[in-house]
């Protein structure tokens, strides 16, 4: 298919919304979902991680011999929301697991169920049974109590905000540059976040409604996010930007005041891809300007903000998103690379 071609059907899917396309399985590239084990087996070991938590276990085979077997599940942020402990699973326990087989590692899988002994069947991404469900919303009480200012007059931003899911963005649409830039990038081996690695500012401020923390101080304002602890600098006593600023993934980001809004500018970006799992790549030309405001009626933080890279997308890209206050504390994302040989690029 030639370039005109690819942008074409590129066109077409950006009519999809990114909450869909994000909301579609993940582990395709990685897992063979026509492939389904079930093994029984004895746990060995458990790691209760992110991004993706794992069970080691054994299984006997019908001539006696043992063979070791290791299983992904959810990451720990996301089991912990589903009634999971570290101690829900542990060493000895007997065991019924089902998944998709790894494309490119033996004896791995992708979890779907685990049946333990005592007749309990975990699910990935389903409450246990019995699980007390807590809202990770603060009530509107404590939303709308908030301070409109803070003592130093600067609209309140500051706090614990859960991105609301499905906002319904769409894809961008690359230049015949980015296409090439895209044909490099291996979704398989080359998704930053297989290495523990962040994203970019604008798509990991939303992933996987984790809590991200803002805080206001003096003039600086500091950005967390809850997703693989990006973290980010917003400084408000800088007009411009120097001319020799080090690329980064975070990027350089300056901020005014428009009124009750924060206007962010950021430049000074390496060049990442910028939708994994769709191959949509930015260059070290992507400029981000994020509007970020508190709307006090609703009791939301919205946060509108384009990005334009004139040698890879062929357009601005515009989006919003929309969170509300945690009732729940910041939790490090603390990341550990278990991938193993199935996201090792061969030789």
């Amino acid at each position: 298919m030639n370039n005109s071609g690819l942008i074409n059907n590129l066109i077409l899917l950006s009519l999809s919304s990114i909450g869909q396309v994000y909301a579609h399985h993940g582990s395709a590239p990685h897992f063979d979902s026509n492939d389904i084990i079930s093994f029984n087996g004895t746990v060995t070991q458990v790691r209760f991680v992110n991004p993706h938590a794992v069970v080691h276990f054994e299984v006997s085979e019908v001539d006696g011999s043992i063979v070791e077997w290791r299983c992904e599940l959810s990451g720990a942020s996301q089991l912990q929301r589903f009634g999971w402990s570290q101690d829900t699973l542990v060493a000895g326990d007997e065991i019924r697991i089902v998944g998709s087989r790894a494309r490119r590692e033996a004896n791995h899988c992708d979890t779907q169920s685990i049946h333990l002994a005592d007749g309990t069947n975990l699910s990935r991404d389903v409450y246990i049974q019995g699980t007390i469900r807590k809202s990770r919303i603060a009530d509107s009480i404590d939303a709308t109590s908030r301070p409109q200012y803070l003592q130093n007059g600067q609209p309140n931003i500051s706090g614990r905000w859960i991105v609301r899911e499905g906002n319904g963005n769409t894809l961008p649409m690359p230049t015949e540059a980015g296409l090439l830039a895209a044909e490099r990038y291996d979704i398989r081996f080359d998704n930053p976040s297989i290495r523990c690695e962040s994203g970019n500012i604008v798509w990991d401020w939303a992933r996987q409604a984790h809590v991200n923390d803002i805080r206001q101080e003096g003039n600086q304002i500091l950005i967390r996010y809850g997703y693989l602890d990006l973290t980010r600098i917003i400084y408000l006593d800088v007009e411009e930007h120097s001319e020799y600023l080090i690329p980064s993934l975070e990027g350089h980001s300056i901020g005014r005041w428009d009124g009750d809004s924060l206007v962010i500018d950021t430049i000074g970006f390496l060049p990442l891809v910028f939708i994994p799992r769709e191959s949509v790549m930015t260059s070290a030309e992507m400029h981000v300007v994020e509007r970020i405001s508190f709307d006090n009626e609703s009791s939301m933080l919205v946060r509108d903000y384009v990005v334009t890279d004139p040698l890879y997308l062929a357009e601005p890209y515009r989006g919003q998103d929309i969170a509300d206050l945690a009732a729940t504390a910041y939790q490090p994302f603390n990341c550990v690379d278990l991938s193993g040989e199935n996201n090792r690029r061969p030789d």
